[in-house]
């Protein structure tokens, strides 16, 4: 199935790259297999799980195109100002791969 799963213009290099293989968010976007298009490319949801915020910010803010951990907080605090980064959060973790084809 298809899904929508928006991204930032700061995230584009690192997605088409393959540096960046994750996303967590504070909903779920999708399953296993399902796709979506981003920056031109197709990309495939390879697992999802739940997670606290910080284990991501810890342990996958590379995964997450970032070379440090407090630069995965401060675009969290950027993206959810309201509530900004609560290290105790469930949040989804959706982890992807770039497939190797244009998105249509």
């Amino acid at each position: 199935m298809r899904v929508n799963i928006p991204f930032r213009d700061q995230f584009k290099e690192a997605m088409l790259s393959g540096r960046k293989t994750c996303t967590s968010r504070n909903k779920k976007y999708g399953d296993v297999g399902d796709i979506f298009v981003v920056f031109g490319k197709c990309f495939v949801l390879t697992k999802l799980r739940e997670e606290k915020l910080t284990t991501v910010a810890h342990f996958l803010y590379r995964e997450e195109g970032f070379n440090r951990s407090s630069e995965f907080m401060d675009c969290w605090n950027q993206i959810y100002p309201r509530k900004g980064y609560d290290s105790e959060q469930i949040v989804w973790v959706h982890i992807f791969k770039l497939e190797d084809k244009d998105a249509k």
